[in-house]
């Protein structure tokens, strides 16, 4: 992997408040917020279900020790929308670009929740130059949806609403883009990630939550063997690196930055440190 050394990994942070902004990215702009000082950077990719400031309790914490920052996806929170529907290579492209509008060296932690997971990975691939290391946050595995849908229970008479909505997504609701907000084509954006063989020794951390444990919408019955499937998924993201290691927060729902921001500043503060002393002469 390719190192930035214009940028010494050994600055030191200091808390400084949170600033926002919009980024031209090329005819559009993205809501672009960051607080915090030193390297490396750190960047949070939001998920399907969350804004981007969703973050704050992270970021507050990051910014203590190092520069962090946070950013709208197009047609989400504050940020103008796009033509749709699009993939990851679209959003890759969007955040490459954004972090070269704003000025941002590299190589940066790359943190990505959910489908941020799946993001993170496939700009790795991509840019690989510019990622010092990966934490991935409950991340969306490339064939969950194949992995659960022959798992979900047939549909029961007079279940609520939300549980028919997810079986549905889950089923295969998931390849139209009408789906979501974003309008994402999550069949294309799955594919590239199945294509990503490893990052060599890249550092990567894997935070994974008791998803399926803690939601209440899901039938009692089937909790625990969900589970196991979305564990046995989180457990194959280790094998993308030589330099990986994994935190499961069982208490802990899908949204760890609400319910655990202190583990994700954690493992966090911990990649940092490691790639500080590692660069440090």
């Amino acid at each position: 992997m390719e190192a930035n050394a214009a940028t010494p990994l050994t600055a030191t942070a200091r808390h400084v408040d949170e600033t926002s902004r919009l980024i031209d990215v090329g005819g559009r702009r993205l809501a672009f917020a960051s607080r915090g000082e030193g390297a490396p950077v750190v960047v949070l990719e939001t998920g399907l279900g969350a804004e981007s400031r969703d973050w704050a309790a992270v970021s507050r914490g990051v910014a203590r020790f190092t520069r962090v920052i946070r950013y709208d996806r197009a047609g989400r929170g504050d940020s103008d929308p796009a033509p749709a529907p699009r993939d990851a290579r679209d959003l890759v492209d969007d955040l490459h670009a954004l972090l070269g509008r704003a000025e941002i060296r590299g190589p940066c932690v790359m943190v990505g929740h959910s489908l941020g997971g799946l993001i993170a990975r496939c700009y790795a691939d991509r840019h690989g130059h510019n990622v010092a290391g990966l934490v991935l946050v409950d991340g969306m595995h490339e064939d969950q949806f194949d992995v659960f849908a022959p798992h979900y229970p047939p549909e029961a008479p007079g279940e609520p609403a939300p549980v028919r909505a997810m079986r549905k997504m889950w089923t295969g609701g998931w390849r139209d883009p009408a789906s979501t907000v974003e309008r994402l084509d999550l069949v294309a954006s799955t594919a590239w990630a199945r294509r990503i063989t490893g990052f060599g020794d890249l550092p990567l951390h894997v935070l994974s939550a008791g998803t399926f444990l803690t939601l209440p919408i899901e039938p009692p019955g089937v909790r625990a063997d969900l589970q196991r499937r979305w564990d046995a998924l989180q457990r194959s993201f280790l094998r993308l690196s030589s330099s990986a290691t994994r935190t499961v927060i069982e208490t802990s729902g899908h949204f760890m930055q609400r319910d655990v921001p202190d583990a994700i500043v954690g493992a966090i503060r911990d990649m940092v440190t490691m790639l500080r002393e590692k660069r440090s002469p």
